[in-house]
């Protein structure tokens, strides 16, 4: 009986050149399955955030600024009045900044015998409107102050805060107070 094959002598026995030759398509699809899911992973990591998120995000971001703006205006010692206008400045447009300016320290100095302090505490804040560079938040804030019986009524406020977008942060351009709505049985 003649033998047969390759190098390796017997019938039927393929050598290593013929196992490759065999096995090449099965390693080339996965590769190609690897390569794909590498992209894929890729892809997922540097693929911009969906605009859904972008949009809570960017409501987040406005409710916070709004939150932070009205705890800062609500909480002031009239014995440091610039460093209590500094502090709000820095959360408002320029134009807005230099309105308050020049409205607080002549509001605050009435108030400097007294030694009044007060700290704000925002209760709630939504977003009422929003768009890529302006929002409209609206924010409920208690004000607690001192002395106490200073004032008759400790101020409960609720105010529409005016927000644009500049340079990526939202500051405040405007705020005004508004009513708070009475339901059925409410005392007005």
């Amino acid at each position: 009986m003649a033998v047969t094959g390759g190098r390796g002598g017997g019938a039927g026995v393929s050598g290593p050149t013929e196992r490759w030759a065999a096995a090449r398509p099965v390693a080339l699809v996965l590769v190609a399955v690897l390569l794909a899911g590498v992209a894929l992973g890729v892809r997922a990591l540097v693929r911009p955030v969906s605009a859904q998120q972008e949009h809570a995000d960017a409501r987040a971001d406005a409710v916070a600024a709004a939150s932070r703006f009205a705890t800062s205006v609500n909480t002031y010692d009239v014995t440091d009045v610039p460093a209590y206008t500094d502090r709000v400045s820095a959360l408002l447009t320029e134009p807005f900044a230099e309105q308050f300016r020049a409205s607080t320290d002549g509001l605050l100095a009435a108030y400097a015998e007294t030694g009044l302090k007060s700290r704000g505490k925002v209760r709630q804040a939504a977003v009422d409107s929003i768009d890529s560079d302006s929002a409209q938040v609206l924010v409920a804030v208690d004000a607690e102050t001192t002395p106490a019986g200073l004032l008759t009524n400790p101020p409960r406020l609720r105010w529409e805060v005016s927000l644009v977008r500049e340079k990526g942060a939202w500051l405040v351009d405007d705020f005004r107070a508004v009513e708070a709505a009475t339901g059925k049985g409410d005392e007005k």
